[in-house]
């Protein structure tokens, strides 16, 4: 607290003898009083700022991987080179202290420790997990001011107050507003209107920039597996042309229109000019840790494709307790097909002729969404096909004006996602004549088909170019859990059948209205949470006495990771311990105590911030 200020001097001052006023005697006791009254006024403005407009939070756990990452360990896989972030928070409880037994000396028993990390780029499982340093979740900024003075939005990712433990801050996306019913269908979400399934309304962001930003990536070409490429595994990215032949890949065969560069540090596909179009095509030959194996063995390989499935890289992972990546084993690979799909690329064109067209191709079930781009003078074109490869069943979608004309290079992202079809060009959205959404009713329309087994292609006629930075991601697949139902078998059937898409869609259609459907009611003044990690996220769909969110429990809407994690250097790469881990044990006495853990230190110098993820959040 301030001191109270002294009465005021008389206006006469006198002078003693350093010659100095009373005043000007005082003047340095005033001026600290004002410095103190000045650091106790910043402190109330920050205590109403954090009471009344913002205040931070650290992400303990991966219900929103990978938009917001909680505690962590991060890795390069050891065949690729691919970075693997995956989650941590089963090592310790909610105080931070680890789950493991450990003795006096701080040595470890046992617990859930982690063991090894998947790497979803290549297969590979990597087994430098436990060496690694752990990361504490991202710190974030949360506006209180919008729940204030005004009414929450749809996909806003928010703070709140879980009604069933009140004191708990959680943080989640949400997806549903009072009065509504949400349906979870087929990995998306629904708005079901008062005549149900006739009224369903597919729910997607206003901007797909901001959907842009939730994709997960499901393969980076840049970070190829090299060594099983070298003992026979088939490249993802291979030219390919059709021929309607039985036994091969959908319809598709290998050819050499297309060559592939790789010195090991610059890896892109080139193509000459042809007079018709050259396709390269993008085949989801996901290896397994023991297609790793059988290359060190020296067995066959015996590769397949698989359809692009839910899987996610921050959920896979061992431990102690947990052996083998494989649903039992307490890693998920991921059962269900996800059709929606973005492709990013850069491609120089290199040399054009007047009827040069560059065609972008994604395949979701019986439909195929294709970009078509005249290279002589930009124009796009967006046509949905039917199954098959004859064009007499073509819907053109939209028209659009662009930069790309002539030779030169460009980035391109084009993407089919929640039932909208978008591109982007040089990181600019392309704005079309027409609306680029569709509706798709059925459930035979939404599954998948042998053409998912190569959902990506790019096709070029007319033109000489480089493509290069082939990136694939998909959509976040929101799964229809309950507590009331129990799916592991459904789940562990789906992902046993993924290198067969039509067994896969026979299993799924008949039970997939109970097991990958669910209808959420929100009542009034309350709304719907679900986590962008939805394999491991608690959540409305698994809340028990309530399934919503009441607006007194709402904190206020995250806008900003202010600190991802510092980046530690110097002794190769992990710093220097200032500060162990701690575990619960007890003493001789039986008295619980905390013992440091010495060889797993939590905190780390020197580190540098890790400016690429502060961010707004999306």
């Amino acid at each position: 607290m301030a001191k109270q200020k002294s009465p005021n001097r008389p206006a006469g001052e006198s002078t003693n003898s350093t010659g100095k006023s009373a005043a000007e005697q005082t003047r340095p006791k005033e001026s600290w009083r004002d410095t103190i009254e000045s650091i106790v006024f910043a402190f109330v403005l920050a205590f109403l700022f954090r009471t009344f407009e913002a205040e931070a939070f650290v992400i303990p756990t991966g219900s929103m991987a990978p938009t917001l990452r909680g505690r962590h360990k991060e890795c390069e896989c050891e065949q690729c080179g691919y970075k693997i972030v995956v989650g941590a928070s089963d090592e310790v409880d909610r105080e931070g202290y680890l789950k493991w037994s450990v003795d006096r000396k701080g040595d470890y028993l046992g617990g859930p420790r982690l063991r090894t990390a998947f790497c979803p780029n290549c297969g590979f499982e990597n087994q430098n997990l436990e060496t690694k340093l752990a990361f504490n979740g991202d710190r974030i900024l949360v506006n209180k001011y919008p729940y204030e003075f005004g009414d929450p939005q749809r996909f806003d990712v928010f703070v709140f107050k879980w009604p069933e433990e009140p004191e708990t801050n959680y943080i989640k996306r949400l997806v549903g507003l009072p009065n509504e019913t949400i349906r979870i269908k087929q990995g998306d979400l629904y708005l079901v209107g008062s005549q149900g399934e006739r009224s369903e309304e597919i729910l997607r962001k206003e901007d797909p920039n901001k959907q842009r930003r939730l994709q997960i990536p499901v393969y980076d070409d840049n970070h190829p597996p090299r060594r099983l490429i070298a003992g026979g595994w088939p490249e993802r990215w291979h030219g390919m042309t059709v021929t309607h032949e039985d036994g091969l890949l959908a319809g598709w065969n290998d050819t050499s229109d297309w060559s592939l560069t790789d010195d090991g540090d610059t890896r892109y596909h080139t193509v000459d000019v042809t007079d018709e179009p050259a396709w390269l095509r993008y085949r989801h030959y996901l290896p397994r840790p023991d297609h790793w194996s059988n290359l060190e063995a020296g067995r066959p390989l015996v590769p397949a494709p698989r359809l692009i499935s839910d899987l996610c890289g921050y959920n896979a992972y061992t431990t102690e307790q947990h052996h083998g990546l494989n649903l039992n084993g307490g890693v998920d690979y991921g059962p269900f097909w996800v059709g929606d799909l973005t492709v990013n690329l850069e491609i120089e064109i290199e040399e054009t002729q007047p009827d040069a067209e560059l065609t972008i191709e994604l395949v979701e079930g019986v439909y195929r969404y294709q970009c078509r781009l005249n290279l002589a003078d930009g124009g796009a074109t967006l046509v949905e096909l039917r199954s098959g490869f004859e064009e007499s069943d073509v819907r053109e979608l939209a028209r659009a004006e662009t930069s790309m004309n002539g030779p030169g290079t460009y980035d391109i992202s084009f993407a089919n996602v929640d039932d909208r079809v978008c591109l982007w060009i040089d990181d600019n959205l392309v704005e079309f004549d027409k609306p680029t959404t569709y509706e798709r009713k059925g459930l035979a329309n939404n599954v998948p088909t042998q053409g998912d087994l190569t959902p990506v292609g790019i096709a070029l006629q007319g033109a000489a170019a480089r493509v290069e930075d082939l990136v694939i991601e998909r959509d976040i697949y929101y799964r229809a859990d309950s507590d009331e139902i129990s799916a592991a078998g459904f789940q562990r059937s789906l992902s046993e059948l993924l290198e067969d898409p039509d067994e896969w869609a026979a299993v799924y259609v008949e039970e997939c209205l109970e097991k990958d459907q669910l209808d959420l009611e929100i009542g009034q003044d309350s709304y719907l949470a679900l986590g962008d990690n939805s394999p491991r996220s608690s959540d409305s769909r698994l809340w028990r006495s309530t399934k919503t969110v009441p607006r007194e429990y709402l904190v206020g809407k995250a806008f900003y990771i202010y600190w991802p994690h510092g980046i530690p250097f110097m002794n190769n790469g992990r710093g220097y311990g200032v500060w162990s881990h701690h575990a619960i044990s007890r003493d001789q006495q039986g008295r619980t105590v905390s013992i440091p853990v010495d060889d797993y230190p939590k905190y780390t110098v020197p580190f540098y911030p890790q400016i690429g993820r502060m961010q707004r959040i999306r």
